[in-house]
């Protein structure tokens, strides 16, 4: 077909339709006439983005900017591996043993980054924040970009989000500012009922963090946090009141010897 869209990530001018919220996702949370909110655009003060969507279905969020092969072959194989790994955690109430839940995904940790950079990817074309084509070439090849960053954590607050943006606060030259890398950074944040997604794109910069609480990292190192104490009670580190709280207290801050 001529007028078809090169694929994101193998280039064949072979358009296919694709939900950008994996089917099995929209069946079994009931969420495909669910009204949610998008996000994209800059990060706020609040951790937010400054730029949100009306409320739209998503069962009706696709694209078509990834050909037949690609949605038929491996990313349809990831959609398999993935479901009954985060199915435990996409339930309310939050299940009350997730730390052997949350271990146990250890010698999965590469399926579910290659997964979440992958909705990353058809996200971002859909919401004219491309993701890198280094990175969308290193998927289509079985492998993950060294600087892409992935965790999750437990929002206590329930609900569907899913939002997109080019800006993080960051730290420049020992200041706080807010940090862009035009056309190749990118962060990309998903909540379903409790569990919140994240994978992040920021060369030269590393990730920090400003209190006790630590998301679980995925990727490109897998660890789930110990607790912390807090007045007298251990508590998850993995676990946030808000999402907004989660993405206020990470920041990004530049390793001078790389800054490009």
């Amino acid at each position: 077909m001529s007028d078809s869209k090169l694929c994101i990530f193998c280039g064949r001018n072979e358009s296919s339709r694709e939900h950008i919220v994996s089917k099995w996702i929209l069946n079994d949370l009931g969420l495909y006439q669910i009204k949610t909110k998008l996000g994209f655009g800059n990060q706020i003060k609040t951790g937010e983005m400054d730029e949100i969507m009306e409320p739209q279905p998503l069962g009706s969020f696709v694209t078509d900017s990834v050909c037949r092969q690609c949605n038929n072959n491996w990313m349809s194989e990831l959609e398999r591996q993935v479901k009954p790994l985060l199915s435990p955690l996409m339930v309310d109430p939050w299940p009350p043993d997730d730390r052997a839940i949350l271990s146990g995904l250890f010698v999965y940790s590469p399926i579910l980054a290659r997964w979440l950079t992958k909705t990353a990817c058809t996200f971002g074309e859909k919401m004219s924040v491309p993701v890198p084509d280094a990175i969308r070439s290193d998927l289509y090849n079985g492998r993950m970009h060294p600087e892409v960053v992935v965790d999750i954590s437990c929002n206590e607050q329930c609900g569907t989000y899913i939002g997109m943006s080019r800006t993080w606060k960051g730290v420049v030259d020992g200041k706080p500012t807010t940090v862009q890398i035009k056309g190749l950074s990118f962060r990309f944040v998903w909540q379903l009922r409790h569990l919140a997604m994240r994978v992040s794109f920021f060369p030269a910069f590393e990730k920090r963090m400003i209190e006790p609480r630590f998301p679980v990292a995925i990727y490109p190192q897998f660890k789930v946090p110990k607790d912390y104490p807090s007045y007298g009670v251990t508590k998850p580190q993995y676990r946030y009141d808000t999402l907004q709280q989660l993405e206020h207290e990470t920041f990004f801050e530049q390793i001078p010897s790389r800054w490009y």
